[in-house]
């Protein structure tokens, strides 16, 4: 004869099923909060991926832009520098290739007549010790565009080309006062690079 099973109480059934659901529950409550967080993570994740690619523009932008030229002061400092170490290539890459041609056949001869000059101070003794930048001024849209009405006439350099100028107070000091030299020295914004493209001497 078989045994008989012994039911189980019905009472204690659905305290375990109660009891299933409430683990079930907390299961399910976990991995929630889990994936709420996991959200949040990625979310940070990303303001802190975007956060860092802003910086790391700006930082790219800034290198890009000493890297190309650095600006007008740049252009002024190596014009200077070029007149201080007495070296005619860097004097000659300071100005415009349409200003040389109007005085040159090519760099070259550029280079030539510079390095004469250079050395004929040279000769006399005159040797400037160093140089300082005492003030600059961007000059207004009128004094650029006659500026640039000038370049277009004197050397074909068109007028829209040039964009921006601005004057430096240059001071050289040579070896005797006789050969100081003060100096406006104006660099200009053509597409998108900065050339001396005057000076003059000032009191």
């Amino acid at each position: 004869m078989p045994k008989k099973v012994e039911e189980e109480p019905k009472n204690e059934q659905i305290i375990n099923t109660e009891a299933a659901k409430a683990k079930a529950q907390e299961v399910a409550d976990n991995v929630k909060e889990g994936a709420t967080k996991a959200v949040e993570k990625v979310k940070n994740d990303k303001i802190l991926l975007g956060v860092c690619c802003g910086v790391a523009v700006v930082v790219l932008v800034l290198l890009f832009s000493l890297v190309c030229g650095g600006g007008a002061k740049k252009a002024v400092k190596n014009y200077a520098k070029a007149i201080i170490k007495m070296d005619e290539k860097k004097y000659c890459k300071s100005i415009h290739k349409n200003m040389l041609e109007e005085q040159y056949d090519d760099i070259d001869e550029c280079y030539e007549n510079m390095e004469e000059m250079f050395d004929n101070l040279k000769d006399e003794d005159v040797k400037y010790k160093k140089y300082e930048i005492t003030n600059k001024k961007k000059l207004d849209k009128d004094d650029v565009e006659e500026m640039a009405e000038d370049l277009e006439d004197k050397y074909d350099i068109s007028e829209k080309d040039l964009k921006k100028v601005v004057r430096f107070s240059v001071n050289f000091d040579a070896k005797g006062s006789d050969n100081d030299q003060k100096l406006y020295i104006y660099v200009g914004k053509i597409k998108g690079k900065w050339y001396v493209i005057d000076q003059e001497t000032r009191k």
